[in-house]
């Protein structure tokens, strides 16, 4: 049995990990809602565990996403929050159960999560809700919430950057890298219409961190090549099976050389970066981005507008 674990205190996560393992299960694990999101639609487990408490967005909303794309997938939540509110919310939003943590009795933990599992009956059910709900549901607000948890701060300094941005929908999101004294900026342009978007925007975030960690140890200098980026992020994107697809830009800026190299993957404007053309993200698993160059200036600001008419305005500063 797959079983995912998205729980972000690392001791609990390590223990509950090895007793579900004992049992011969194949176990994934996520740090927080964002990287679970990722990991259900890469690994379609049939079984998740989430905590409620965690950054970034917090496991109803978490519990809310996955069910409304994967309602068969049967949720347990294993939580420290045990007043009766949480609890109650919990189940309403499509949990099968609620399991308090400590977890000091094992042997009635599997006795739950087996539970978990044997009502096909009740499953089904849901997965029969779930398709009436979407049909009436003219837009997800739960997805919105969501996508916006998972936007950056609009104003940040990184080293001796100063990134700022202004955008009018939670689906053009920007995303900033400091690079020693290079800043790299991914854009992504989510479409409205997919229904797995949500998704799509948190494998972006979870696809990226790894490469950054291993640049930071020396390890990778794949974010030094947008076109290489833009590669990487589309191959895992098609792997994952998610339906849909996005625009997205990857820029790289050399405050030293007054440098910009860049690549796009859909993105229709400005008319410069527009002119990188390139497929959109999700659509052939073998696509090649080519990079570009071009000069730019300190302070720096460019706008994006998006297919559905919405607009994104970076800046960027040095100090």
């Amino acid at each position: 049995m797959k079983i995912l674990v998205i729980e972000d205190e690392p001791v609990f996560r390590t223990t509950l990990v090895a007793q579900l393992r004992q049992g011969g299960n194949l176990v994934y694990e996520a740090a927080n809602g964002v990287e679970g999101l990722a990991a259900v639609a890469m690994y379609q487990p049939d079984l998740v565990l989430c905590d409620l408490q965690m950054p970034m967005m917090d496991g109803h909303q978490v519990i809310a996403c996955i069910n409304r794309r994967y309602p068969h997938i049967p949720i347990m939540v294993v939580s420290g929050q045990d007043n009766m509110q949480d609890v109650s919310r919990a189940l309403r939003g499509g949990a099968c159960d609620y399991v308090i943590k400590p977890i000091r009795n094992w042997g009635e933990f599997h006795r739950v999560l087996q539970a978990c599992l044997a009502d096909e009956e009740e499953v089904a059910a849901r997965r029969e809700l779930d398709q009436h709900l979407r049909f009436f549901a003219h837009d997800d607000v739960a997805a919105s919430h969501l996508l916006g948890a998972m936007s950056p701060p609009k104003a940040q300094r990184l080293g001796a950057w100063l990134a700022s941005y202004e955008s009018d929908s939670p689906l053009l999101i920007p995303e900033f890298f400091l690079m020693g004294e290079r800043l790299l900026l991914v854009i992504s342009e989510l479409s409205v219409l997919d229904a797995d978007a949500t998704f799509m925007g948190a494998m972006m975030k979870c696809l990226l961190s790894g490469p950054y960690r291993q640049f930071q140890q020396g390890e990778s200098q794949l974010l030094g090549a947008p076109g290489r980026v833009l590669e990487y992020l589309n191959w895992h994107l098609c792997d994952s099976g998610l339906k849909g697809s996005l625009n997205a830009a990857v820029l790289l800026f050399n405050a030293k050389e007054q440098s910009l190299i860049y690549a796009n993957a859909g993105l229709a404007s400005p008319h410069w970066l527009q002119q990188a053309e390139g497929l959109p993200l999700g659509l052939v698993k073998q696509s090649d981005y080519l990079t570009h160059q071009r000069g730019w200036r300190l302070p720096w600001e460019m706008a994006v507008k998006g297919d559905g008419g919405a607009t994104l305005t970076i800046r960027l500063g040095w100090e």
